[in-house]
């Protein structure tokens, strides 16, 4: 765990709990986003010892601190996590059949984002985008 996490954790009046170190473990370890249920099934795997309350609970604290995005991805009927720290800006892009999740590491759409800029006067802060289809094992 960085230093730098613990210490926004610390600095938001928040302690730093072994309960909220493994949720924080398990984001930081996947490469896509988890649904809370997810998470939950990926800490019991490791005998943490918290239920899925715990687990919105702290998801919802990490994300108020600003260490956690919380996305909403089309056709799915749930909330998804991930970490914001140490993360390029992204995209996503989810199986039409299984479901699986894949990080998009590249944004099209800085120029598109200048030109609405431009057009609109807008600020842009922020923009999402997401595609789907179907993987190699679904394809």
């Amino acid at each position: 765990m960085k230093t730098s996490v613990k210490d926004e954790i610390r600095a938001s009046g928040k302690r730093m709990t072994r309960t909220r170190q493994a949720v924080l473990g398990v984001l930081e370890s996947t490469k896509y986003p988890l649904s809370p249920l997810e998470l939950y099934a990926c800490l019991q795997k490791q005998n943490v010892a918290i239920d899925p309350v715990t687990v919105y609970r702290n998801l919802n604290a990490l994300k108020t601190i600003g260490l956690v995005r919380r996305i909403k991805l089309h056709h799915d009927d749930q909330f998804r996590y991930e970490m914001k720290e140490g993360r390029a800006h992204h995209h996503h892009i989810r199986c039409r059949i299984c479901g699986k999740i894949e990080d998009l590491l590249l944004c099209p759409l800085k120029k598109l984002t200048s030109m609405i800029e431009r057009e609109t006067r807008f600020l842009v802060g922020d923009h999402s985008l997401e595609f789907s289809g179907w993987c190699p094992k679904c394809q």
